[in-house]
C-alpha cells in the first residue's frame, strides 16, 4: 500500500493537506510551470520592457507605449498599453475604457475583466506565484525555487470534470504526526464546482483514520471533517462555510511549523505540541473588501475532551518514552471569534517585501466545563462550575519583511496575546515561551508558569500555564550566491523534473526577546494593565544558513546561561 501510495503521488497535479487547527483540507495547485518561468523573466529582464513595481495604476486617457512588467501589484489600467502587459504577483483590474494592443499574463494573481477591455493579443492567468529573486538593484530577476515544494507528498488522488468544477476522491497522510495520532490519515472525496459566473461551491467530506488507535474508552481511531463554502467572487470575495469535525487540536501551534513539529515527532520521538480532543461545528462569514484585507467572523460549539499519549514507532528513540500529554478543562464551549488579516507581502511562503498582521478575538463561554483538580491557586483563581464561565483571548502577530540592499534584508516580528477579561483560561487556551521556536537558544517552555504544578496527572508533561505572552524577533539575512551545477538552458521546463542544485544560501543573524507570565496581584504574577519588568525578559542570539527553508542554526540565550543550541529547520523562522 505505501509503495503505491508513494507512485501514485509522483504524477498528482494537486496535493491535498489537512489543517487540523481549522478543521479543514485544501488542495494545493502544483507550481508555476517552468515554461512559464522562463517566459515571465526573459520578458522582465528585456531591455526593451519598461519595469514598474508595487501598486500602479494607467489613468483613462492616458498611454504606456512598449513592453511594460509590473511587479507586486495590484495593476489598474482605464488607459492604453501600447504592447504586452505582464503582471508578476499581483492582481489586474481592468477599468472602462481600458486596452492592451499586445498580450496580457498574470502570474501570481487574477484578471477582472467585467468591464470587458480590448485586448490584441492572448490573455493569460496563473494563480501560482513566480518564484524568483531580485538582482541588480531590481533591473533583473531570477527564477528561485522553493525547494520545499519539491518535497514529495504521499497520497493519490483521482479526479474528474473541468478546471472550473472539478470533483476528487483522495487519501494521504494529513496534518501532523504526533504522539496522539500517531499519522492521521485522510481519505474522501472533495467538490468543487461552479455554480454560476462569480459563485463557487465547495464540499469535502473527509474521514480521519489514527494510525495510534482508540484515543480513550469513548472515542474511536476515527474522526471526520465535514466542510462546504458558498463563494462569491474571484478577486474580492465574500462568502459562507459551515463545518463539522471531529479532529485533534493542538494547545499552542504558533511556534515551529506544523511539518516541523511532525517530522521532529517522527524521527526523534520529540513532538513540542499537546492535544485535545475537539468535536463540534462552526459557522463562518468572510469577506476580502480589498486583496490585502481579509476578515472574518466564526460561531463554534465545541467538545473538548483529554486524551493520553500513544505510543506511535519512531525512526530514533522509538524505545523512549513520549512525553506526557497533560490533561485539559473538559465541556462544552460555545465562541464567538473575529479575525483581521492584512497581507502585502510579495510572496507569501519566501517574502522579501511587505507586511503581514492578524489580530484575532475571541469570546468563549461554557455551562458545563469541568475544570481540572490539579491546578494549584497560584497559577489561577477558581473556574466557575454554576453555567457561568466565560473568558475573552486575543493574539497577534505582526511581520515586516524589507530589503535594505540587492542581497539583503531584515525582518522583525512581534507576537503575543492571551488573556484579555472575564473568567480565567482553560488549560487548552494557555501559553507559554521558549525553544525551539520563537527562543532557539532556551530550553523547550523555559517560561510557562508550571512550576507550582505538583499534581500527578501533569508530572513531565511541561505543560504550558501562562495567562500571557510577548515576543520579538528580529533577523538580518544575507544572500551569498553559489551557482554550481545548475544549467537553466539545459534543464528540463517541467518543474516537477528539474534537477536539484545549489544555487545560493542565505546567512542569518538574529535576535530574540520575550516573556510569558501570570495575570494578577499575588506572588510571581503581573497586574492584568502591565507587563513585566525589561530584566526579567528572556534574551537570546545566534546565526545560521537557510537554503530556500531549509535551515541550520546555532543559537544562545543571552540571560539564562544555557549551552549553545542547535536547531533544524524545514522552513523560514517567519
Amino acid at each position: 500500500m505505501l509503495a503505491l501510495l508513494l507512485a501514485l503521488a509522483a504524477v498528482q497535479d494537486t496535493t491535498i493537506v489537512i489543517q487540523p487547527e481549522s478543521s479543514s483540507a485544501t488542495l494545493q495547485a502544483r507550481a508555476l510551470p517552468r515554461l512559464v518561468s522562463d517566459e515571465v523573466i526573459r520578458f522582465y529582464n528585456d531591455p526593451a520592457t519598461t519595469r514598474l513595481v508595487g501598486r500602479t495604476r494607467l489613468p483613462h486617457g492616458n498611454e504606456w507605449r512598449g513592453n511594460v512588467a509590473v511587479r507586486n501589484g495590484p495593476v489598474f489600467v482605464a488607459g492604453r498599453v501600447q504592447g504586452t502587459l505582464v503582471v508578476i504577483d499581483g492582481d489586474l483590474f481592468f477599468e472602462a475604457g481600458a486596452e492592451v494592443s499586445g498580450d496580457v499574463i498574470v502570474v501570481g494573481g487574477t484578471v477582472d475583466t467585467t468591464s470587458s477591455p480590448k485586448v490584441g493579443g492572448e490573455l493569460r492567468q496563473y494563480r501560482e506565484p513566480l518564484l524568483y529573486r531580485v538582482r541588480n538593484e531590481g533591473d533583473a530577476i531570477e527564477y528561485a525555487p522553493n525547494l520545499r515544494r519539491r518535497l514529495p507528498s504521499l497520497g493519490a488522488q483521482v479526479s474528474w470534470g473541468s478546471a472550473e468544477s472539478r470533483s476528487s476522491l483522495t487519501i494521504s497522510t494529513g496534518g501532523t504526526f504526533n504522539r496522539v495520532e500517531g499519522f492521521p490519515i485522510v481519505f474522501g472525496p472533495v467538490f468543487d464546482w461552479k455554480l454560476q459566473q462569480s459563485f463557487r461551491l465547495r464540499i469535502d467530506a473527509l474521514g480521519v483514520f489514527r494510525s495510534a488507535g482508540d484515543l480513550s474508552d469513548n472515542r474511536s481511531d476515527l474522526g471526520y471533517m465535514f466542510r462546504s463554502e458558498l463563494r462569491s467572487g474571484e478577486v474580492r470575495p465574500v462568502g459562507l462555510a459551515l463545518r463539522a469535525f471531529d479532529v485533534v487540536s493542538p494547545v499552542e501551534d504558533w511556534g515551529l511549523h506544523s511539518n516541523e513539529v511532525g517530522w521532529s515527532s517522527f524521527l526523534f520521538a520529540r513532538d513540542y505540541r499537546d492535544y485535545f480532543l475537539n468535536k463540534g461545528w462552526a459557522a463562518r462569514a468572510f469577506a476580502q473588501p480589498e486583496r490585502p484585507l481579509s476578515l472574518s467572523l466564526e460561531a463554534r460549539r465545541e467538545w473538548h475532551t483529554s486524551v493520553a499519549a500513544q505510543d506511535p514507532w519512531t525512526i530514533f528513540r522509538n524505545s523512549e518514552a513520549w512525553r506526557l500529554n497533560p490533561p485539559i478543562d473538559e465541556g462544552h464551549f460555545t465562541t464567538l471569534a473575529a479575525t483581521v488579516a492584512v497581507d502585502t507581502r510579495n510572496d507569501p511562503e519566501d517574502p522579501t517585501a511587505g507586511w503581514l498582521a492578524r489580530f484575532s478575538f475571541e469570546n468563549s463561554r461554557s455551562s458545563d466545563v469541568v475544570p481540572h483538580a490539579g491546578v494549584p491557586p497560584t497559577v489561577r483563581d477558581s473556574i466557575p462550575t454554576d453555567g457561568s464561565y466565560e473568558f475573552n483571548r486575543m493574539f497577534v502577530d505582526v511581520r515586516h519583511y524589507a530589503r535594505i540592499s540587492p542581497s539583503g534584508r531584515i525582518n522583525v516580528r512581534l507576537v503575543g496575546g492571551g488573556w484579555m477579561g472575564g473568567d480565567p483560561l482553560p488549560l487548552q487556551r494557555r501559553l507559554s515561551l521558549g525553544g525551539p521556536e520563537p527562543m532557539p537558544g532556551e530550553p523547550f517552555r523555559e517560561s510557562a508558569c508550571n512550576r507550582d504544578f505538583v499534581d500527578p496527572a501533569f508530572a513531565g508533561s511541561q505543560l504550558a500555564a501562562c495567562d500571557r505572552v510577548l515576543a520579538f524577533q528580529a533577523e538580518y539575512r544575507g544572500h551569498v550566491k553559489l551557482n554550481w551545477s545548475y544549467n537553466p538552458s539545459s534543464a528540463p521546463k517541467d518543474e516537477g523534473s528539474t534537477p536539484f542544485w545549489l544555487e545560493g544560501v542565505d546567512l542569518v543573524i538574529f535576535a530574540n526577546t520575550g516573556q510569558a507570565w501570570l495575570v494578577g496581584d499575588g506572588p510571581g504574577q503581573t497586574p492584568a494593565g502591565r507587563i513585566p519588568g525589561l530584566a526579567s525578559w528572556l534574551v537570546d542570539v545566534g546565526l545560521g544558513a537557510d537554503w530556500s527553508g531549509f535551515g541550520i542554526y546555532i543559537a544562545k540565550a543571552v540571560t539564562t546561561g544555557e549551552r549553545l543550541r542547535f536547531t533544524a529547520r524545514l522552513e523560514h523562522r517567519f
